[in-house]
């Protein structure tokens, strides 16, 4: 189980440092999409910026698995706002694509979030 958690990170990792760097440095076809769903730029360059910082986070699930549930967790955030857009916005296809990706997210989010910590804050 972890060691697929850790590889799905990786693969994610990868995917979301393209994709952000192709919303933050202003790809075309990216300003068309946003352009397409009426999004403001900065949106654009917001969602960007979240995944070039999160991505590398998941990149050290090798070393520091806790800072690849947190990536995992950001970019999950990133990819509930993509769905709602891909559901409401596309045909319902694309908005099971985006699904599939929040939830191969959620998957290393969970297997690595520190749940000790969760449960010495609650008590």
């Amino acid at each position: 189980m972890i060691l697929s958690a850790q590889v799905i990170a990786t693969l994610l990792a990868v995917f979301f440092l393209v994709t952000g760097w192709l919303k933050a440095s202003g790809h075309p076809h990216m300003i068309e999409e946003f352009d397409k769903f009426q999004y403001p730029h900065w949106l654009r360059i917001l969602a960007g910026v979240l995944e070039l910082i999160a991505a590398p986070a998941m990149l050290l699930v090798w070393w520091w698995p806790h800072w690849a549930s947190l990536g995992a967790l950001v970019i999950s955030a990133v990819m509930v706002g993509a769905a709602y857009t891909n559901f409401v916005k596309r045909p319902a296809v694309f908005g099971w694509g985006t699904v599939v990706i929040l939830l191969l997210c959620a998957y290393p989010a969970l297997v690595f979030f520190p749940w000790q910590w969760l449960s010495a804050a609650i008590q």
